[in-house]
């Protein structure tokens, strides 16, 4: 788990901007809390503050300010948010104003659209429809891996002749052993091990759930014929 960022997300209405949230906070190794949450928190151990919401009438939730307010002058921050108009226009401005004054260093932002059924919305049964998507999410994926790289692991690197690797990181907490559909994964001692490996169908759930990050999956042209020949002899989970 990465400790030296964290991501604050307040998203009330649809979940939108927790998609976006979740992407990245996958993305950094690091946690999500809502505003309510890091209010009680001790924020100045985080290097990186991430803070995000919808866009409310022109700017971002107000617990998000309050949040801002909370932040130290060597800090650094960035800021996103979910949106029904077309583009962002300034309503990122309050924020980041808000997190320089004191003093934090604003290193990124990043937005993009949201459903939205309210006000003018409601004639039409609503806006921008199906976002964020997972092309959004990706999006916002790479956002935080160019801002912050000293953060983003490589998912892909596996262990020579393996597509699937478990590394140092993990504390054999179960949690791939839960939720694999393949039951890939099995306790060796007091490690995790890929017993199962050749069963893999690279669904990308046990490194989307492991907390520590600790899982990588290779996926080469060969690997997924591979995939397709074992799907094939297959007729249920």
């Amino acid at each position: 788990m990465n400790h030296e960022a964290i991501i604050i997300c307040q998203s009330l209405y649809r979940g939108n901007t927790q998609r976006l949230a979740k992407a990245m906070a996958y993305t950094l190794g690091c946690r999500v809390v809502s505003a309510e949450d890091a209010l009680k928190m001790d924020l100045s151990t985080y290097k990186v503050v991430g803070l995000g919401s919808g866009i409310y009438f022109t700017a971002h939730h107000p617990q998000l300010f309050e949040v801002a307010e909370t932040l130290q002058a060597n800090q650094r921050a960035f800021v996103f948010s979910t949106r029904g108009a077309p583009m962002v226009g300034t309503y990122h401005r309050a924020i980041k104003d808000a997190l320089k004054a004191r003093g934090a260093q604003v290193i990124g932002e990043f937005s993009t659209k949201g459903f939205d059924c309210t006000g003018p919305f409601i004639l039409v049964g609503g806006g921008n429809i199906g976002r964020p998507n997972e092309k959004d999410e990706q999006k916002a994926m790479r956002f935080v891996q160019r801002i912050l790289p000293q953060y983003t692991v490589d998912d892909t690197a596996t262990e020579q002749g393996h597509f699937v690797s478990i590394n140092a990181n993990c504390v054999a907490c179960g949690t791939c052993v839960s939720v694999c559909p393949l039951h890939v994964f099995s306790f060796e001692g007091e490690q995790m091990k890929p017993t199962g490996e050749l069963d893999c169908i690279h669904c990308g759930m046990c490194q989307r759930a492991c907390p520590e990050r600790a899982i990588a999956v290779r996926h080469g042209f060969k690997d997924a014929i591979g995939i397709a020949k074992r799907h094939a002899k297959r007729i249920s989970l």
